[in-house]
C-alpha cells in the first residue's frame, strides 16, 4: 500500500518542491503507522484463538479444511472501516475551519471519499478469531445464539500457514491483534494531518493551471486516504472490546481482481469471500472444539465427535461451555 515516486509518474510535470512534498508525506505518514504495528506486533502471541459458528459452519470446516475469508465491507459490522475512517475526516474538517479557503474543499473531497470512494480504495477480505473462546457476547452473536461452537486453532499453527508458503512470507497476507481504543487512532490521524496540512496551500501563488493543482490535490488526498485506512485496519469500536479480535487479513490491489473470489447468500446480501485451506496446510492446527452453553452437550459433542471421524481429524479436545446461559 506504498504511493512512492519511483521512475516516470503521472505527476513528473509538477514543480520539484511539490513532489518532494509528497514524498515526504508519504514516508512519514508510514512511519507513524508502522512505529504503532511495532508496538503491536511486541504483544505476547495468543496460544489458541476461536472461531465461533453455527453447527452447519463447524461440519463445513472440518470437511472441507476451509476457513472463509469474508470481504470487510460485507462483514457483520460493516460500518467498522468507515467508524476508523471517521476520525480523520473529523479531524482535517475541524482544523480546516481556521485554515486557508483551500483546505476547506479539500476536507469536503476527502469526506466524499469517506462516503463513497472506500471500497474502490482495495481488496479486503478478513477472517476473524478471538483469544476468548467462552465469551457470552459472541455465543449469542456468533454461534447460533450459544447453541453453536467455538473452534480453537494452535495460534502460531494456524499464523503460519497463513503468512508464510515453502518458508517466505506472503506479501498480501498478515495477522494482528485489534486495538479498541478510539483515542490512539485519533492520535495516530492527527499526526498525519499535521503533517500534510501545509502541503493543501502549497499550489497557491504558483503560476499552475488547473489541471496540474487537481492531479497534486488529488495525489495528496489518495496518499492520506491509504494511510489512514491502513491504520484504521488494525482498530475496532470499543463497544466489541469483549470480542478479543485476532484478525487474519489478506490485501488485493484495487485495480486487480482478487483470485478465485466466491460468493455466499445471507438475508438480502451476496457476501463474497475467499477461502483460506487450513487443513491442508497444516490440519494439527486444529486443537479443541468448545460446544455452546445453550447446546444439548450431550448431542453436539457427539455431532462433533461424528464429523471428525467422518472427516479423518483426530486429536482435538471437545468440551462444553458451562457459562449459565438464557437463549435470547
Amino acid at each position: 500500500m506504498s504511493n512512492e515516486y519511483s521512475g516516470p509518474h503521472p505527476l513528473y510535470h509538477l514543480p520539484q518542491d511539490m513532489r518532494d512534498g509528497l514524498t515526504k508525506f508519504d514516508a512519514e505518514a508510514k512511519a507513524i503507522v508502522s512505529s504503532f504495528l511495532e508496538s503491536m506486533e511486541s504483544r505476547e502471541p495468543p496460544k489458541l484463538i476461536y472461531h465461533y459458528t453455527n453447527d452447519a459452519g463447524l461440519r463445513g470446516i472440518l470437511e472441507t479444511g476451509q476457513l472463509w475469508l469474508t470481504d470487510i465491507f460485507n462483514l457483520n459490522d460493516p460500518s467498522e472501516l468507515s467508524h476508523g475512517f471517521s476520525h480523520a475526516v473529523n479531524i482535517l474538517n475541524c482544523k480546516s475551519e481556521q485554515g486557508p479557503p483551500e483546505s476547506r474543499v479539500f476536507a469536503k473531497n476527502f469526506s466524499a471519499f469517506h462516503q463513497n470512494g472506500m471500497r474502490g480504495s482495495a481488496h479486503y477480505f478478513v477472517c476473524s478469531f478471538s483469544t476468548d473462546g467462552n465469551d457470552l457476547g459472541q455465543w449469542r452473536a456468533y454461534a447460533d445464539n450459544g447453541r453453536g461452537y467455538a473452534i480453537g486453532f494452535d495460534a502460531k499453527a494456524l499464523e503460519d500457514a497463513f503468512t508464510k508458503e515453502n518458508g517466505a512470507p506472503i506479501p498480501n497476507n498478515c495477522t494482528f491483534h485489534l486495538d479498541y481504543k478510539d483515542a490512539v487512532l485519533e492520535n495516530i490521524h492527527r499526526q498525519m494531518i499535521e503533517r500534510m496540512f501545509d502541503l493543501i496551500s502549497l499550489p497557491r501563488g504558483r503560476n499552475l493551471d488547473s489541471t496540474t493543482i487537481n492531479s497534486y490535490m488529488t495525489e495528496l488526498s489518495v496518499l492520506l486516504s491509504v494511510h489512514v485506512l491502513r491504520s484504521a485496519l488494525f482498530f475496532k469500536h470499543g463497544a466489541y472490546t469483549n470480542e478479543m479480535e485476532f484478525r487474519f487479513l489478506e490485501v488485493h490491489r484495487a485495480d486487480v481482481p482478487p483470485p478465485e473470489v466466491k460468493q455466499r447468500y445471507r438475508s438480502y446480501e451476496l457476501v463474497k469471500y475467499r477461502e483460506f485451506d487450513w487443513k491442508r496446510l497444516h490440519a494439527g492446527a486444529l486443537k479443541q472444539i468448545i460446544v455452546g452453553p445453550a447446546a444439548d452437550c450431550r448431542k453436539a459433542t457427539q455431532f462433533a465427535a461424528d464429523c471428525m471421524a467422518a472427516f479423518g481429524i483426530q486429536n482435538v479436545e471437545i468440551t462444553c461451555s458451562t457459562i449459565p446461559y438464557r437463549a435470547l
